[in-house]
């Protein structure tokens, strides 16, 4: 009777327990799975918004840099040889120059006023019209959107823009044009596991199919122009994200990114498979904690258990269970209490052998770390001074690099000074002479002779068209002296930039020296970044003026590099105390407050691999500190950055010369 008392209870309570476990850990589950499961779904909805909007962008910047370049060559001078018909193929071997240069994927096409192919890039120019689509009767560069090529019926974009002379932006000479295959949109769009959709929404169209290049259905479409979460494209389920960036370039381009469901939900299913496991695996401790719960009520072990368990909770071996009877339970007891006899004997000789063991490994440790710290003050020792020997052989180098290319520089200008001399000089000579024999054309016209003399000159007259000829020549003769001016300011800027001459210390004016090294970064500058002079000083400064063009040339030169696109850039000079004052702000990126106490440090540089070795700040700050002046740097990010440059107006010789050891 009790034995069956016994067991109803153990079933009872094994039964409770059991149902409140799986009742509770179900409810758990459900909710577990269902956060997991809607958390998962939005991240992947967002990670496929971002992989769209980062192909759109991708394929925006590329089609934008395209357009830059075309917009720059459209306005070379070269392209004023469109007038005349490309008679000696100048504009057709630029193009194929540009072509190679820029890795141009396309072909470039020049096309007259009257809409006629000059020059191409191509091998052999097609002699035909301009293609209507291609047509652009503005001045900004348009986007033509996908469509077959009209002379090779392949899938190609184009860029198109109108051409005007570059003496005289009125004269409309032609018209540029890039075409690009449509195989590079396609490789801009793919190279990730998801598929990829371009399409339009106004026509609508879909342009790009994705990595299975098969078409959608209507309903597909209609499902993919409403942005829907999830779309099914040839039987199979996607999770789709769409772009929301746009850009004028590009017009109504979309781009859908899709996931297949099986694959997106894949870690979803996983995770119901684990709560289930996990279920069971918690199950089974449950059911056998709750039986062996249900033996020790109905059991006469009470006595024993708790000796048992206070033996474990305080690892006390001192304590020993009370025999109260003779049979089995008894024996039991007993056995225990010898046990517990024998391992309290063998604590008490493990305790004392770990006291000892401790006491020798605090020693041990103690000796590692003496050592430890030996090693590294020798290390960082040996560090520093490594460090110091690469900065100053860095900069030794770095010294004999400009050295050398002054004297180059300055090598090249002298030989180009005379040659370019003569040319500016026989200008005026030529262009005296041309209106000569023009006026005297035009004398021989009056002079009485028969009608077939007169007949036969005037037809001689309109075969040479000699109104067009007195008109060009002189505009030739214009472009002739402008550009021989150019050459001859730019010999003039390098000249004294490399200034080999003031090596030692000379009175200078600073803005002399500013003004040569913007003009020879002129064409990072030109028609980009606005640059404003503030020149307050006006005075002579006592210095080594090679070194600090120098100075000016990394500032400078930094400045313009951090301005991504148009900006613009202030120079100022100004007297404080003793000292010759130069401010130097740009509007670029600015520097990270966590690196701006580090930009003067050598070798230490934020560009890429292969654009700078991080010593142009270090030389700068060398050289001004040689000078008995400092440089001070603020900058903000997204706004810009300002250095500002002390140089002592009258350093004395002996500071200079020390400080340059």
């Amino acid at each position: 009777m009790k034995a069956w008392i016994a067991q109803s209870i153990g079933r009872k309570l094994l039964a409770s327990f059991v149902g409140i476990f799986f009742v509770t850990y179900l409810l758990t589950a459900i909710f577990v799975f269902t956060s997991v499961r809607n958390s998962m779904t939005d991240s992947e909805r967002d990670a496929l918004k971002l992989l769209a909007n980062q192909k759109v962008e991708l394929t925006s910047n590329y089609l934008q840099g395209i357009t830059i370049n075309l917009r720059a060559w459209s306005q070379l001078d070269v392209m004023n040889d469109l007038i005349s018909g490309d008679v000696d193929k100048r504009v057709a071997r630029t193009l194929s120059s540009l072509k190679s240069q820029y890795a141009l994927s396309g072909e470039v096409y020049a096309f007259d006023a009257q809409n006629k192919l000059i020059a191409s890039s191509e091998a052999q120019s097609i002699n035909t019209g301009l293609p209507t689509i291609w047509i652009n009767k503005g001045g900004e560069p348009i986007f033509i959107d996908k469509h077959l090529h009209p002379w090779g019926g392949d899938q190609v974009v184009a860029l198109s823009v109108g051409m005007s002379a570059s003496f005289s932006p009125d004269l409309r000479i032609g018209t540029l044009v890039i075409t690009l295959p449509w195989a590079v949109i396609e490789k801009l769009l793919a190279g990730s596991p998801q598929r990829i959709l371009l399409y339009k929404d106004e026509s609508p169209l879909l342009l790009f199919a994705g990595n299975g290049h098969d078409q959608i259905g209507e309903d597909e479409m209609r499902a993919l122009l409403g942005h829907t979460s999830e779309i099914v494209v040839s039987s199979v389920r996607y999770v789709a994200g769409y772009s929301e960036r746009y850009h004028t370039l590009l017009k109504d381009w979309h781009v859908a990114a899709l996931k297949e469901s099986s694959v997106a939900y894949e870690p979803i299913r996983v995770v119901a498979i684990k709560l289930m496991v996990l279920g069971l695996l918690l199950s089974i401790p449950i059911v056998l904690g709750i039986r062996w719960l249900s033996r020790r009520l109905t059991e006469p072990v009470e006595s024993l258990t708790r000796i048992v368990s206070g033996i474990t909770s305080s690892r006390d071996l001192s304590g020993r269970a009370e025999i109260e009877t003779r049979d089995e339970l008894g024996t039991l007891a007993q056995a225990f209490n010898g046990m517990a006899e024998n391992l309290q004997r063998n604590s008490e000789e493990r305790e004392k052998f770990v006291t000892e063991l401790e006491i020798l490994n605090k020693t041990l440790e103690q000796r590692v770390q003496e050592r430890t710290k030996e090693l590294k003050s020798a290390n960082t020792e040996l560090t520093n001074a490594i460090d110091n020997l690469k900065a100053a052989q860095g900069q030794l180098v770095q010294s004999e690099k400009m050295a050398s290319l002054g004297q180059l520089v300055a090598g090249v200008a002298h030989e180009l000074n005379n040659p370019i001399g003569f040319i500016y000089a026989n200008f005026p000579h030529l262009e005296g002479y041309a209106n000569d024999l023009i006026e005297l054309v035009d004398e021989l016209r009056l002079l009485p002779m028969n009608d077939t003399q007169k007949a036969a000159i005037e037809k001689k007259i309109k075969t040479i068209d000699l109104d067009f000829i007195k008109e060009d020549i002189l505009k030739i003769v214009q472009s002739g002296k402008s550009g021989a001016s150019r050459i001859k300011e730019i010999v003039s800027s390098l000249r004294s930039f490399s200034r080999l001459d003031e090596a030692e210390l000379k009175s200078v004016a600073l803005e002399d020296g500013i003004n040569d090294t913007l003009a020879l970064l002129l064409h990072h500058t030109k028609n980009r970044i606005e640059i404003t002079k503030d020149y307050q000083l006006n005075q002579p400064v006592l210095c080594r003026a090679g070194q600090i063009n120098q100075v000016f040339m990394n500032i400078i030169y930094n400045a313009i590099q951090a301005i991504d696109g148009s900006g613009s850039l202030r120079i100022a000079t100004r007297r404080e105390g003793e000292f010759a004052v130069i401010e130097i702000e740009d509007s670029g990126t600015g520097i990270p407050p966590n690196v701006i106490d580090k930009i003067f440090d050598p070798f230490f540089t934020t560009k890429q691999v292969g654009e700078g070795t991080g010593l142009g700040l270090s030389i700068a700050y060398g050289i001004v500190e040689k000078h008995d002046g400092r440089i001070e740097v603020t900058s903000e990010i997204g706004k810009g950055t300002k250095f500002t440059v002390y140089i002592r107006m009258k350093p004395a010789p002996d500071q200079v010369s020390d400080r340059g050891k």
